[in-house]
């Protein structure tokens, strides 16, 4: 379902910022595959994309898209009611930008305020969160739903293959995939206490825990040649890496 309007009196852009900020430190490379991510859509699909974007959280991504591609049309979805109150909060003007509350893993196509095809489908940092059954039904979804010549542009850490153990133990020592805070700097365990502890978010926050969605951990599945053979069965017609880093990757699909 769509999601409803955000509470008054709370400082929404500063909790934004909070969010960004912590996300940075865990992803120092965070920026460079925002705007990898930009310069795709704009030159796969013109400047005036609709857009889907998948696992938005508080919609990070989708400000930066609109900052620079004002005419983009942009569905935000996500499943987590926290982080969608700061997006309605924070970006709620933007009127362009439509804030779903869906779950990926479900019959989110329901929820969509606009008919497809759509040029493009986005995600950062979100993807991961999916077991490998879940992705591959999401891929065979987005395939339904972006035009001819549309794109997926997922930007997450693609772990290298099975047989590249030796590369992938190197990469990890060269940048480790969840760097730590330095000292005194808000985390993202010490962010999510705070937003648990905030009044403004007490009915969100309870909503969240009742979900419950727990994270794969440990899941050896998600590495890029997974991906990439999940998309070609899928129905698209190229996979490739746009944008890298070691593992942290922007991984483009050709519909």
């Amino acid at each position: 379902m769509a999601t409803s309007q955000a509470p008054a009196g709370v400082d929404w852009a500063a909790w934004l910022r909070r969010w960004d900020a912590q996300q940075q430190l865990h992803i120092p490379d965070r920026e460079a595959r925002f705007s990898a991510i930009v310069d795709a859509v704009k030159a796969f699909a013109g400047s005036s994309p609709r857009i889907l974007d998948l696992g938005c959280g508080p919609g990070s991504l989708s400000a930066r898209v609109l900052d620079r591609l004002p005419s983009a049309e942009i569905v935000a979805i996500d499943t987590d009611p926290v982080l969608l109150g700061i997006g309605r909060g924070a970006l709620g003007g933007l009127r362009n930008l439509h804030f779903v509350d869906a779950d990926l893993r479900g019959d989110w196509t329901a929820a969509l305020p606009l008919s497809p095809p759509f040029d493009a489908a986005v995600s950062t940092t979100a993807l991961h969160w999916l077991g490998l059954p879940d992705l591959v039904k999401l891929y065979r979804t987005l395939a339904a739903l972006l035009r001819p010549g549309g794109v997926l542009l997922d930007g997450d850490r693609l772990d290298f293959d099975h047989d590249q153990k030796t590369i992938g133990d190197v990469a990890r020592a060269i940048a480790p995939e969840w760097p730590p805070a330095p000292e005194g700097a808000e985390d993202y365990a010490a962010w999510w206490e705070a937003a648990v502890a905030e009044p403004a978010f007490a009915d969100a926050a309870a909503e969240r825990a009742r979900r419950g969605h727990d994270h794969p951990h440990e899941n050896e599945g998600h590495s890029y040649e997974f991906h990439r053979a999940a998309l070609l069965a899928s129905g698209f017609a190229e996979v490739g890496t746009l944008w890298q880093r070691l593992a942290n990757r922007v991984m483009v699909a050709v519909r």
